[in-house]
């Protein structure tokens, strides 16, 4: 793991299964899946290639990147939503995975004491996870689509009367 992680091209073996996974999530999947893979499409791929191309800079791991910490963040916000409303159990995983991301972010800021490596680490290594956990949660939409035929994409919502809920929509 860590031969990989320190690996030169770990960055392109990450790209290539993140659109890999990213493109079958956009084809095959239903709303969580397909929100999932937006949100890394933009935050992880996108966008830091907009970054380095404009400013020519890439994201380093030496002490607290802000921009990096600000995609991690909004990541995390993103997928939290997800999680919430989606009719899946695996988005919570992807959203937990990316909370303690956020957590190292904050604990090299506070801490200066922190190995680069160790906070590399605690940085890169969810994002392998939580491809795997898009991998899975897609593999498992489509077996149970093919088994029981469609199911919700995300759980029952809440009318809003004013400022307080009335009562839960019918299916």
């Amino acid at each position: 793991m860590l031969q990989l992680l320190a690996s030169e091209y770990r960055p392109l073996i990450q790209d290539i299964l993140a659109y890999s996974i990213c493109a079958c999530a956009l084809i095959w999947g239903m709303g969580p899946e397909r929100a999932i893979a937006a949100i890394w499409l933009v935050i992880f791929e996108w966008v830091p290639g907009l970054y380095e191309l404009f400013w020519g800079v890439k994201y380093q791991l030496a002490s607290t990147d802000m921009f990096l910490a600000t995609l991690d963040v909004a990541a995390g916000l993103g997928w939290v939503l997800i999680a919430l409303n989606a009719n899946r159990n695996y988005p919570m995983l992807i959203a937990a995975l990316q909370l303690l991301v956020i957590a190292a972010h904050l604990a090299r800021g506070a801490i200066d004491s922190i190995a680069p490596v160790a906070y590399a680490l605690m940085v890169t290594a969810p994002g392998w996870l939580q491809l795997l956990l898009l991998g899975l949660g897609l593999a498992r939409h489509l077996l149970r689509t093919k088994r029981y035929g469609s199911y919700r994409e995300w759980r029952a919502s809440v009318e809003w009367n004013g400022l307080f809920p009335s009562s839960r929509k019918s299916f």
